[in-house]
């Protein structure tokens, strides 16, 4: 489809394409000392319907911009019909924005993915979920000079801009959060202890010899804890299942913690190592020698960051005492760890800028947030 002179977007289809759309990251973030470039393998399983369970229960198409046949833009639109069944509110979504400065090119490519939902009988576009709100969500608008950590994106601060050129309004923010482990404010150490002294509660390490049943546990409690929250969108059994074979090679039993109350379970935690502290200097490849690298890496903790990816706590414990003093009981384990580790940061992402009690730990613990991601929307 060519929309001007010189530009023209069109639907990924051939090998050909997808090379062009794996690569566009590198060509426009090549002279960002932030920006982590992706495992192109890692890449490559993202948006392939037999390697992301993602595409059991949806589907995306792919839409590349050329002007004067060189690739300048990307974008995903995408039906999650887990969403549609949990929202009905007749709302796609779109994924993977990537730009050069480039303001035709970014409406184009808009506007091509709300042609694509709009076909589909969608009446609302929104985003960036990559390819789902489970996955890589929102888009950095706050935090570029840092760069990111495990499992989230780092756009380029033009993105924002041309998103809102193309007619897409906030929707809403979510926090990234960073706290030095060697440095933790006494008070919340204080409301810890509140949960230590009661014989209510037990807090205990993942049984790696029980990992899958593990995973699930932590599903169960993370499903009903986000029920509520903005956009929520339950984890399937088939992300569940992708999530467990894709983190068993780096985690470890202290990496996730399940605290019960009175013998059940009702909270949990999950930390992720940051591989993006290794696998910065791979430029998105493995082979030849790189796959060596991160193994050794992952082997002898090499990480020197941390993101806490997971976090929740059983609806049923919001609004006892007992809620804030788990939380900041989790939070004290996460800053052990940190200190056992010597590492030299610990994110917690992401948070709903609408939910004030993690907002307000989130805070006392590392102060303001260090990035800002903001999902857009707009009619279509």
């Amino acid at each position: 489809m060519s929309t001007a002179e010189g530009l023209e977007v069109r639907q990924v289809t051939s090998r050909r394409d997808r090379h062009d759309w794996l690569m566009l990251p590198f060509a426009v973030h090549g002279d960002d000392p932030a920006w982590v470039p992706p495992l192109l393998l890692a890449e490559r399983q993202r948006i392939s319907p037999r390697h992301n369970p993602f595409f059991t229960f949806g589907e995306a198409a792919l839409f590349l911009a050329y002007r004067a046949g060189r690739p300048v833009g990307r974008i995903s639109a995408q039906v999650n019909r887990r969403h549609l069944a949990q929202h009905d509110d007749a709302t796609g979504q779109f994924g993977f924005f990537e730009c050069h400065h480039d303001a035709e090119a970014a409406s184009a490519l808009v506007a091509a993915a709300a042609r694509w939902l709009a076909d589909r009988g969608l009446k609302r576009m929104q985003g960036p979920f990559s390819l789902s709100i489970n996955e890589d969500v929102g888009l950095l608008v706050s935090g570029f000079e840092s760069p990111p950590a495990i499992l989230t994106s780092h756009p380029r601060p033009w993105y924002g801009p041309l998103l809102e050129q193309a007619g897409l309004a906030k929707a809403m923010d979510l926090y990234a959060y960073r706290m030095d482990p060697r440095s933790v404010p006494t008070r919340a150490h204080r409301l810890a202890d509140l949960a230590t002294q009661s014989s209510r509660v037990k807090v205990r390490s993942f049984d790696m010899k029980r990992y899958p049943s593990e995973v699930t546990l932590v599903f169960e409690i993370y499903n009903d804890a986000w029920s509520e929250n903005w956009g929520f969108v339950p984890f399937s059994d088939a992300e569940i299942a992708a999530l467990t074979r894709e983190t068993r090679l780096f985690m470890r039993s202290e990496f996730g913690r399940i605290v019960e109350i009175d013998g059940k379970p009702a909270a949990m935690m999950v930390i992720l190592p940051d591989l993006n502290t290794i696998i910065r200097r791979f430029r998105g490849r493995l082979l030849p020698f790189n796959w060596m690298r991160l193994l050794h890496g992952i082997r002898f903790d090499r990480c020197t960051a941390a993101r806490i990816a997971l976090l929740g706590l059983a609806k049923e414990h919001r609004t006892s005492p007992l809620g804030p003093a788990v939380l900041s009981l989790l939070a004290r384990e996460t800053v052990a760890l940190g200190q056992r580790y010597q590492l030299d940061w610990l994110e917690f992402s992401w948070v709903l800028e609408t939910n004030r009690p993690m907002v307000a730990l989130a805070e006392l613990a590392a102060g303001p947030p260090c990035k800002v991601y903001r999902v857009y929307q707009k009619p279509i």
